[in-house]
């Protein structure tokens, strides 16, 4: 981060530009007189990228420098367009660098079977992460369409958790790696010598992406407008009969394409063992309260909730524009697995239906009341300010090397959150001092009813942000624990 001015006056609302490249209608607008504070030069850019055309690296995890929020930023996106790279015609992480994640297995992935997708966990008396944050609310597009959820980790991820859990076969990983995931040179070739003497791998491809696990959320592309403009992939999902207004009920499965809507990147970094929470939206999601930023004057800007009857959302068809933060979207129904067969029941007083969703915490951070003069009277720190600025500026600068001829320009980076580093620097809650970057981050497609504060506004379940749910009880405690998944999956078998 370079070149922030300490607090100047505020200007008023700048000129707005929406993304650089993508669909016409809603995209979330990236101000046009932001200062450069994250940039992307043009030979950075190409270093991401691998010898084939359109297809990236992944971020060097291993050789990750935790010196500023910028880094951070800078690897959420490197790592996102090195995930929806086709290299063989088939997302990288879908492809056989990556395991799906169902009914707590492993599935293992060759890019020429279709991901399984769920509306919610299918046993809701283990959280595996599938689905919304917070219990078994379903969020539902204006158009009906239920949007469905995956779980992925890499192949790091699964030989690491498989070494710790199995019992047939130890990897005795020794020291912090015992208890905390990969963050050094020595913890990936202590899990690639195990994978290659259990499992008769050669190597791991990409490995210097240390332990990744991913949450995707997904729409049927049919129901679009515009499915060009999305990353598409194809997909088992669940089918509902509209039994009544209050009931839906699942009648089995289908093969849909559908198209990505939501991407939560999660890795271990270079002294991070908590890992590195980054969040992807397309820019056609939901509108976003209200922020400040700083200019290329050294002022301070505010951009004032861009929802309103002009754009259409794809998860938004409000016609109403309001000045003040919106602060609950309401939860309609939830989705219970467990029943038989499966169903979605409207909660009480609802009927089930679209959800109005707005991105409650701007850039992850608190929105301002933009009511007339009120943005004036702000009186927070800069570091919201800072890291808002750092947002726009990284996208703008991505958007601008990526090009529109890419279907990638549609997504944007919405926050990271990360702490202050070390094994004795796992987050025990949402509020933890040890916590750094975007600390009200949520993804509108998967916290929808939870963003901060408690927008569902049932029972005292108040994430903060990421770290709200996926902490552990102390900060010395193993960093394995703010994976949901890491205890509840099977091991990998060896063949």
């Amino acid at each position: 981060m370079t070149g922030i001015p300490k607090f100047t006056p505020l200007i008023g609302a700048a000129c707005l530009v929406a993304g650089l490249a993508g669909p016409a209608g809603a995209q979330t607008p990236l101000p046009s007189n932001v200062m450069d504070t994250c940039v992307v030069s043009s030979s950075e850019f190409d270093s991401w990228k691998a010898p084939a055309s359109g297809v990236f690296k992944a971020a060097d995890s291993v050789t990750f420098d935790d010196a500023n929020d910028c880094n951070f930023f800078k690897w959420g996106a490197q790592m996102f367009l090195w995930l929806t790279s086709q290299p063989d015609g088939t997302l990288v992480f879908d492809g056989p660098d990556f395991f799906g994640v169902s009914d707590d297995a492993y599935v293992a992935q060759n890019g020429n079977a279709a991901m399984t997708l769920q509306p919610r966990v299918v046993k809701p008396q283990e959280d595996t992460g599938a689905g919304q944050a917070g219990g078994g609310g379903v969020l539902i597009s204006p158009q009906g369409e239920i949007i469905h959820y995956g779980i992925n980790t890499n192949n790091v991820y699964a030989y690491y958790q498989t070494g710790v859990k199995s019992t047939s076969n130890p990897a005795n990983f020794q020291g912090e790696l015992a208890t905390d995931f990969p963050t050094t040179a020595a913890d990936l070739t202590a899990i690639t010598n195990y994978a290659d003497s259990t499992f008769g791998t050669s190597g791991l491809s990409s490995g210097d992406a240390l332990a990744m696990e991913l949450k995707t959320s997904w729409i049927d592309a049919a129901s679009l407008d515009n499915p060009q403009d999305y990353v598409t992939a194809m997909a088992t999902v669940a089918t509902f009969e509209h039994t009544s207004e209050t009931t839906w009920t699942q009648t089995g499965t289908a093969l849909k394409r559908v198209a990505l809507v939501g991407m939560h990147i999660v890795g271990s970094v270079n002294n991070h063992p908590e890992m590195v929470w980054a969040t992807f939206e397309h820019i056609n999601n939901a509108p976003q309260n209200g922020y400040l930023y700083f200019t290329t004057f050294g002022t301070i800007a505010s951009a004032s909730y861009d929802g309103n009857g002009n754009l259409t959302w794809l998860f938004n068809d409000s016609p109403q524009e309001s000045h003040t933060p919106v602060l609950r979207i309401v939860e309609r129904a939830t989705y219970s697995g467990s029943s038989t067969p499966p169903t979605i029941t409207a909660d009480s007083g609802e009927t089930i239906g679209p959800n109005t969703v707005v991105r409650i915490n701007p850039w992850g951070d608190a929105p301002i009341p933009n009511l007339p003069g009120g943005a004036a009277q702000y009186s927070g720190n800069s570091s919201a300010l800072t890291r808002a600025t750092d947002l726009i500026s990284l996208n703008r600068s991505v958007l601008n090397w990526i090009g529109d001829g890419d279907v990638r320009s549609n997504y944007i980076q919405t926050g990271s959150i990360w702490s202050s580093g070390g094994p004795d620097a796992i987050p025990t809650s949402g509020t933890d001092s040890v916590l750094r970057g975007t600390r009200r981050l949520a993804n509108a497609t998967m916290e929808t009813f939870h963003q901060f504060p408690d927008s569902s506004g049932t029972g005292s379940f108040k994430p903060e942000n990421c770290f709200g749910c996926h902490s552990v009880d102390k900060n010395d405690s193993p960093s394995q624990g703010v994976s949901h998944i890491f205890d509840s999956l099977t091991p990998l078998t060896p063949q």
